[in-house]
């Protein structure tokens, strides 16, 4: 039987719950990573991990738990007290805003429809925001509607970028200006 070549890594099998346990770490500590390095450099530094976690002898719970939580681990990686926008969160944020709204505005659509078809043969006009609402319930259909212009669109637009800003923590992109001794 061939001797395994000198400096190769015996890797240990993993369960699929352990590998589990190891990319939900990793995906955290990215995320936390995404704050105090650029894309390239986490990656990097995210694939070393992984293949060490791979290669470590001991138990994934054990060698998660050295690992101390994924905040503090990306804490360490941090080599100045900047730090940057988290992107990936904005979109996380815009996406969870657009979902409420959405959610909101059409429970209050179909609210007003059934109000209209509890009085019977109606239609009722009442306004969301900018948005004018319409539904009626008539002997020939039912149905609901709002307004076909831009208002429709404004509003969602306004607190999905208002989210992506809180979310992102957009202040991080200003760096603070450096102070100078004479």
């Amino acid at each position: 039987m061939p001797d395994k070549p000198p400096g190769s890594m015996r890797t240990r099998h993993r369960s699929m719950g352990d590998r589990l346990h190891a990319e939900a770490y990793l995906t955290r500590l990215d995320w936390h990573l995404e704050a105090v390095m650029p894309g390239k450099e986490r990656r990097s530094t995210v694939k070393e991990l992984r293949q060490s976690l791979i290669s470590d002898p001991r138990g994934m719970t054990s060698s998660l738990r050295d690992l101390g939580s994924p905040k503090a681990l990306a804490d360490q990686y941090a080599d100045d007290a900047h730090r940057r926008p988290l992107w990936s969160i904005g979109v996380i944020a815009a996406g969870a805003a657009l979902l409420v709204y959405w959610t909101v505005f059409l429970s209050y659509v179909f609210g007003m429809l059934a109000a209209v078809e509890s009085l019977g043969s109606a239609e009722a006009d009442a306004t969301f925001f900018i948005i004018k609402v319409t539904a009626f319930s008539t002997d020939e259909g039912v149905g609901i509607g709002w307004t076909s212009d831009w208002a429709w669109l404004i509003v969602p637009t306004v607190l999905a970028a208002f989210a992506f800003l809180l979310g992102a923590r957009i202040w991080r992109q200003v760096k603070p200006s450096e102070v100078t001794t004479s």
